[in-house]
């Protein structure tokens, strides 16, 4: 169970963010599942000092990490769930980018750029994309 846990703490994560740290495993089980579970718990796992976990916390990690309970247990194919895993992070991030363009595009000063770009040719949207790309990196948001 330990290799199977310490592979999800590695690869299931916020698109763009650091691995989950134990302490906001427990947390979000406590909180989305009303199930306590101490981070040191976790560690105990993660460690292997803790080898044959309770079903229930086998349970609450499994439905954290979104895996069947199976796998947990050395049950489930390690390649099927990691393609598995490897699409639902894909569909993540497709999300999240498409909620920031909906949100740039409701953005009036977005916008009226957009609307300018319009009809450009391909070499001078290519400018105008660099273009932006250094003044986004002047103002720090990249």
């Amino acid at each position: 169970m330990r290799d199977r846990l310490n592979y999800l703490f590695e690869t299931v994560r916020p698109a763009g963010k650091p691995r989950y740290s134990v302490r906001e495993v427990a947390e979000a089980i406590k909180r989305d599942q009303n199930f306590d579970i101490s981070a040191a718990y976790i560690n105990y796992i993660c460690t292997g000092e803790r080898e044959n976990p309770g079903v229930q916390q086998v349970r609450a990690l499994a439905c954290f990490f979104g895996v069947p309970v199976a796998f947990l247990l050395g049950e489930g194919d390690l390649g099927q769930v990691s393609r598995e895993l490897d699409r639902l992070r894909a569909a993540v991030v497709l999300k999240e980018k498409l909620q920031a363009a909906d949100d740039a595009m409701n953005d009036p000063g977005v916008r009226v750029v957009a609307l300018k770009a319009r009809g450009l040719s391909p070499s001078h949207l290519k400018l105008v994309s660099a273009m932006l790309d250094q003044v986004r990196e002047i103002e720090g948001l990249d």
